[in-house]
């Protein structure tokens, strides 16, 4: 890997009311610094519903985690509702770990929501 590569991305998509936010790699203090303002963004110009995407996460350590806990903050002062789709089963043993897999939504795949008002996806560094 260059050190013009990063070793996380995320790519979006709207569905309907949804947005769905896809989190890739290693989410750790630099993907907590990078992504952090793009999703917080994100999460300000959504409806209220927002699933986080976790399955192609490989790595989350404490920046991962302040990452995931801004976006519940976020989704929370809006009123609105917030899901993680499980990830690896190392990330959910992570969650475990910091007893935090009870204070989110864990679903294990996307939601079924209407086809209709989908936006084209992209990915973000």
């Amino acid at each position: 890997m260059s050190a013009d590569e990063l070793a996380f991305w995320l790519r979006t998509r709207t569905v309907g009311t949804t947005i769905i936010i896809e989190l890739h790699g290693e989410l750790d203090m630099l993907a907590h610094r990078e992504l952090g303002p793009r999703v917080h963004a994100l999460v300000r110009a959504a409806a209220t519903d927002v699933v986080v995407d976790l399955r192609a996460v490989t790595f989350l350590d404490a920046g991962g985690i302040r990452l995931l806990l801004a976006i519940r903050e976020h989704v929370a002062y809006r009123g609105g509702v917030l899901r993680l789709i499980r990830g690896t089963p190392r990330v959910s043993h992570i969650l475990r770990i910091v007893r935090l897999d009870g204070s989110f939504t864990i679903i294990d795949a996307l939601p079924r929501v209407p086809a209709e008002g989908v936006e084209q996806p992209h990915r973000t560094p």
